[in-house]
């Protein structure tokens, strides 16, 4: 390369479109063709294939002296070369043509309607023609309209009609889709999300309007001006879009025909196909018949002065509107028209393989009678044309503008074809043009093969060699040279042996590993052969200058005898492109080995490829198992209790989902990770070990080599285990701190079903209290509904996960395995940790708490904690309220001052009972009310129920909750329940009793009868008594 002209030249050089290149430039690139047809068909069958003609051949054949006319279409690939093929022709002409030849040449220029007609009407053999105002009317086609307007008329003149249509796409004889179809598509194309689907960039309307627009762009445009299939599938998704939408019926009836409906959307497409040329047509300003007129008139002109006509048209698509009409005029035969006295015209026509296809008319198709077919893969099979295009693209780059128009002129021979000076890349490898040798830097001959044989198929055409591979890597070499190659190219096939010696080396950085191991083995034969040559060092086929002047390192390697031919294939094989060493076979890879490290290398080279982990693909089914074994090895070789982490902690990241120790950077699936494995060479060892523990040593480090990828996975795993046991201890800036609201949660249940009754504050619970034996929860008690509503919620599964954490978080396994049966209880740190949390008083407020815990299963036992504490205020406050109310009972009926101890209560029961028994025998009612088992009870738990006055009292006094919760655990409400009820109970009958005693003895008084008197004296002495009973016990 002369990198001085290179700076200079490059962008010129690899403009896209042939025509925009200088004839010097153009020619200089040129390489023959080789692999052309010419055929009366415009299929090739396998017979013709197998006679292929070169570009002299076909010239030689079309273009020689002929009377009548012709119409030759150059048919191909997009990209194939059809457009370079025939500005070659355009150039042989220019230099062979007969005196009397006129050649027109219709540029694809900026690929448009305007630029098609604009370049006809220009030319200087119509500007003398009559008929200036139709000239000018077709040279102002499509003026400078406002984008938007100009593609709002061109969708709006589809609409318009199809509204005027009945199904038939105009011409056709049948309908293509029915009158319904019909009104329902206009309303489809009338909604305004669908509208705006049509018009988006490199949707069909914007595909349209960029052949009949002003195209300032040299982006080349191969694509027809239509709509297409893709553009009218519909999905769930967008038919959901619909509706939110408030689309109209008829829009959504057919949206809902369309949907997963390939055949009636392409009936669709043909239909509204119809109407692409009128709809051109309109916003232009042509008639059908305005080329052909022009056409027939030059034709006509040139025959009064003895003149024929070659036409060559580059693309066909350029003319979209009118390439109907223009085909018609060059297919015109002059034969058939003698009246018109037509000069004799050679049309020659590029059009790619779709367009024609699909838009050419059946007549048409018809009428063309000879066909040059342009192969799609143009160098298949032949690698010195390959390397030849590279060196003349490369050679062209390199040469200033005034050495080759001084060729041209010249007339370009191939024995003068200037070759340039290299100023850089002299010790690359050069391609020999006859006795001339081009230095292809910054390829090598390997490098050109290989790079080829990665594009797809689709790619492999003249156009998109030189945008893919020619441009960027000589705008790479030119601009980065110190980090050539910049660009990554996936290796398959190859021994491994070199890259593993690349990748072990410590002392480069992992870009110049990749860098190095790319260039050696695309570049170079991928081995760390060396031999010499003239005395300069070859190390894999490549100069050892070569890598000083690239920056890169030299490998040392096994020298050889100089081999007898440098690499310098001369049969293009793409099935065995991948194959890039010719030196000694190797073992082959386990299939699945191979698959894992080529995805990983894709990984690590580009920065914008992830990792499709959680597919079920077969690339990545090793890389999937590699990660959960990477993580499996790391839970059962790290001694974790040694590293002060519970064996409860582990499992609690080890038991959640999407919590992984290890995961890769770039991975599909979303994961929460301790350690993100970096796209780097060092995981990629970490990688490679896995997959071959698994697929080699079937689980296990028994393979060849195992004990050496054990070792680099064990120093790797001292290396990043602080960071994993840091992240299952913390999370954030916080310690993960789920056994404390576990306990806490234990010490409420304990304190719910009334375990710590002889506790004060929770600032004295014992650890011990939290390894007494479980009991069943009592619901036989005097608690209102929401203290053993919370007790229920306590004693059930999240309960009891709370008190399995609590008692299992000490818990440390005998011997190295997590899976250890044997375990020793840590008392100490077990009452340590206890401590901390009676120290709070069980009190926590949502920020002491750990609700953002990316742990699901320690966030668990804060978000229990929480409801408990939630619910805590509530039921102390009914606890109390009942309390309250009881006591309002109670001292509404004794005055509390006067009862001293249990012995009052069982007076006050003696009492009451004796109330009922003086009550039996004056036979008042009452006595038949008494409650023995309730006089029972409360003689029997009369201590019961003084404590419970006492508790009663100092739970309204405490204004502490958990406190208060304490002191109700002894469940104060059991004991005022009963001695409430008592009183109560014993009030009613004395009240019903003293009515009936008063009736009674204001009857026993009023009697006038003396013996009555005598008779009842008796009883109201008892009367009187039972009064005094009565009063006794109201006092």
């Amino acid at each position: 390369m002369n990198i001085e002209v290179a700076r200079q030249r490059y962008k010129d050089v690899f403009l896209p479109d042939v025509i925009d290149n200088s004839q010097g430039d153009f020619l200089a690139k040129h390489v023959p063709m080789k692999n052309l047809l010419l055929l009366d068909h415009d299929e090739p069958n396998e017979n013709d294939k197998k006679h292929i003609l070169s570009e002299d051949a076909i010239y030689e054949q079309v273009f020689s002296p002929k009377e009548d006319d012709q119409f030759v279409l150059v048919k191909g690939a997009s990209g194939a070369g059809k457009s370079h093929l025939i500005r070659w022709f355009e150039s042989m002409l220019q230099i062979h043509k007969q005196d009397n030849e006129i050649v027109l040449y219709i540029r694809r220029a900026d690929n448009t309607l305007k630029g098609t007609i604009r370049q006809l009407v220009e030319l200087e053999e119509i500007k003398n023609l009559p008929n200036h105002d139709l000239y000018k009317k077709l040279a102002s086609a499509s003026t400078t309209i406002p984008e938007l307007e100009l593609k709002n008329t061109i969708y709006y003149a589809f609409i318009n009609l199809i509204e005027n249509d009945d199904g038939r796409g105009g011409d056709s004889e049948e309908r293509i889709i029915s009158n319904v179809d019909r009104k329902h598509l206009i309303a489809l194309l009338q909604n305004s999300i669908f509208k705006e689907r049509l018009m988006d960039t490199n949707g069909p309307i914007d595909r349209i309007y960029s052949k009949i627009a002003e195209n300032k762009t040299f982006e080349i445009n191969d694509r027809a001006a239509e709509f297409e299939p893709a553009d009218f599938y519909i999905d769930s998704e967008f038919r959901t879009e619909l509706i939110n939408v408030g689309a109209d019926e008829k829009a959504r009836k057919i949206a809902d025909k369309m949907l997963d409906n390939e055949e009636y959307v392409d009936k669709i497409v043909v239909y509204i196909n119809k109407f692409r040329e009128r709809v051109i047509q309109r916003c232009t300003g042509l008639e059908p018949g305005d080329l052909r007129t022009v056409i027939e008139e030059i034709r006509q002109e040139l025959l009064k002065v003895d003149k024929t006509l070659t036409i060559l048209i580059e693309d066909i698509t350029a003319a979209s509107g009118v390439d109907d009409s223009l085909l018609d005029a060059l297919l015109t035969n002059k034969r058939g028209y003698t009246d018109k006295k037509l000069c004799r015209i050679n049309s020659i026509v590029g059009v790619a393989d779709g367009y024609y296809r699909d838009n050419f008319r059946t007549n048409t198709k018809g009428r063309i009678k000879k066909f040059i077919i342009v192969p799609d893969e143009m160098f298949n099979g032949d690698t010195s044309g390959l390397i030849e295009f590279f060196a003349r693209y490369l050679n062209t780059v390199s040469l200033d503008i005034s050495t080759i128009n001084a060729w041209v002129e010249n007339k370009a021979s191939s024995e003068q074809y200037p070759v340039h000076e290299v100023t850089l890349g002299a010790n690359w490898d050069t391609f020999e043009l006859g006795e001339k040798k081009i230095n292809i830097f910054p390829f090598t001959r390997h490098a050109i093969v290989y790079l080829y044989g990665k594009q797809d198929s689709t790619q492999r055409n003249p156009r998109a060699i030189m945008r893919n591979l020619i441009e960027p890597y000589v705008k790479d070499a030119i601009e980065s040279l110190d980090k050539y190659p910049v660009r990554r190219t996936t290796l398959e096939g190859v021994d491994p042996k070199l890259q593993n010696k690349i990748y072990n080396r410590s002392d480069l950085e992992d870009d110049t590993k990749i860098r190095l191991s790319q260039f050696m083995y695309i570049w170079g034969n991928g081995t760390d052969e060396i031999y010499e040559e003239n005395n300069i060092r070859y190390i894999a086929g490549i100069a050892e200058p070569v890598y000083k002047e690239l920056g890169l390192p030299i490998i040392d390697g096994s020298v050889i005898e100089k081999p007898v031919k440098r690499i310098q294939p001369e049969k293009l094989q793409l099935d065995k492109v991948e194959k890039i060493t010719e030196s000694k076979p190797v073992t082959k890879e386990n299939e699945q080995v191979a698959i894992a490290l080529k995805e990983v290398d894709k990984w690590i080279e580009n920065k914008d490829y992830k990792l499709s982990i959680g597919a079920t693909t077969k690339n990545v089914r090793a890389l999937n198992d590699a990660r959960k074994n990477i993580n499996e090895f790391l839970y059962s070789v790290i001694d974790w209790p040694t590293e002060g982490v519970p064996i409860d902690a582990m499992i609690k990241i080890k038991g959640t989902t999407s919590k992984f120790l290890v995961a890769f950077e770039r991975q599909t699936m979303n994961s929460d990770a301790v350690v993100l494995l970096p796209a780097s060479i060092e995981s990629r060892k970490i990688i490679e070990a896995f997959v071959r523990w698994s697929e080699l040593g079937n689980k296990s480090w028994n393979f060849p080599n195992g004990t050496d990828y054990l070792y680099r996975v064990l120093k790797w795993t001292e290396s990043i285990k602080p960071m994993i046991v840091e992240s299952i201890l913390n999370y954030g800036d916080r310690s993960a701190d789920y056994f404390s609201y576990a306990t806490a949660a234990e010490f409420y249940r304990l304190i719910l079903s009334g375990n710590c009754k002889s506790y004060q504050n929770a600032q004295n619970f014992s650890a011990e209290l939290l390894l007494k034996k479980k009991e069943v929860a009592d619901y036989n008690n005097g608690h209102t509904k929401s203290w053993n509503d919370l007790l229920k919620m306590t004693s059930s599964s999240d309960g009891k996960d709370a008190r399995n954490c609590v008692l299992q978080y000490y818990n440390l396994p005998q011997g190295t395995s997590i899976t250890s049966t044997n375990y020793e209880f840590d008392y100490v740190s077990f009452v340590k940790a206890v401590k901390k949390v009676t120290n709070t008083g069980l009190e926590y407020s949502d920020s002491d708490l750990q609700l953002d815990d990316p742990v699901r299963k320690r966030k668990l036992y804060s978000e229990y904690l929480k409801k408990i504490l939630d619910r805590i205020p509530v039921v102390v406050d009914e606890e109390k309220n009942a309390i309250k109310e009881k006591l309002a009972i109670i001292e509404s009926l004794v005055d509390l001052e006067d009862i001293d101890d249990d012995d009052d209560i069982k007076e006050i029961t003696k009492q009451i009972r004796a109330f009922y028994n003086r009550a039996n025998e004056s036979h008042i009612g009452a006595a038949l009310r008494m409650d023995n088992a309730l006089l029972l009870a409360c003689s029997k738990n009369a201590s019961i129920i003084y404590s419970a006055l006492k508790n009663a009292k100092q739970v309204l006094e405490s204004e502490n909750n958990v406190e208060s919760l304490i002191r109700m655990s002894k469940d104060p409400l059991m004991g005022l329940k009963l001695f409430s009820d008592l009183l109560s109970k014993a009030n009613v009958d004395l009240e019903k009793s003293k009515q009936e005693i008063e009736t009674r003895l204001n009857n026993a008084s009023g009697s006038d009868n003396s013996d009555m008197n005598e008779e009842y004296s008796s009883e109201r002495e008892e009367l009187a008594k039972c009064r005094e009973i009565f009063e006794e016990v109201r006092n």
